[in-house]
């Protein structure tokens, strides 16, 4: 949640991580209190569950997608006066809404794309040298997102241009396309990664790459 204290948004519905903490006298329950970044009196805060049902952890980006899905669902309307902190800030128990996304999730494009590009984003301090390192990404579309990726040894080289799908066949959004971090360092050096390579112009980068159909099996 720490970096969406100073996300970038617009609109009127802005609303932005003002504090996460432990829900008091609540075992396994975060207390995230959101607010629209201008005025601290529009601060609501929602506890969340931090294992499922199972008891195992819910995974950071799994909550953020849950809470959005939660605002969304939840209008200020229902904002009751009756349970609120020590700092005035009501109280919204959204444990039941979270676990019911946890079961049946419905992910944003943005939690898609933050996922794609966190696989390949280089840690502040690494053990050893990433075989692909995150130079950028754009999404496409509303079914593709594009990663620009080069290597350690890339220099002032053009990063290369990776397209991942971010819907199923169903048309529903996945988080993390799976195999994609281990597999793209093999296919580039084998050369097999070639055989993917599109008709493309694009600016930002030297070569496009379609894994599109070999990520689905189509």
């Amino acid at each position: 949640m720490l970096g969406r204290v100073t996300a970038f948004a617009i609109g009127q519905d802005v609303r932005l991580v003002r504090g996460v903490v432990n829900a008091p006298d609540r075992r396994g329950v975060g207390r995230v209190v959101l607010w629209d970044g201008q005025q601290l009196d529009t601060s609501v805060a929602f506890d969340l569950p931090l294992t499922d049902a199972y008891g195992a952890n819910i995974p950071s980006g799994d909550l953020a997608a849950a809470l959005r899905n939660v605002l969304a669902d939840c209008p200020e309307r229902e904002v009751g006066e009756e349970l609120r902190d020590a700092f005035g800030i009501p109280v919204i128990d959204a444990c039941a809404a979270v676990h019911d996304f946890v079961g049946r999730p419905r992910f944003h494009l943005s939690d898609a794309t933050q996922a794609a590009a966190a696989a390949f984003a280089v840690p502040a301090e690494p053990d050893k040298p990433a075989e692909l390192r995150l130079r950028g990404f754009l999404l496409l579309d509303q079914a593709t997102c594009r990663l620009y990726l080069d290597t350690p040894t890339s220099r002032d080289t053009p990063p290369i241009g990776i397209d991942l799908p971010l819907r199923d066949d169903e048309g529903s959004v996945v988080v993390g396309v799976t195999g994609t971090h281990a597999a793209l360092p093999i296919l580039l050096e084998t050369g097999e990664l070639e055989r993917m390579r599109k008709d493309a112009h694009d600016p930002y980068c030297r070569a496009v790459y379609d894994l599109a159909d070999w990520l689905t099996g189509r």
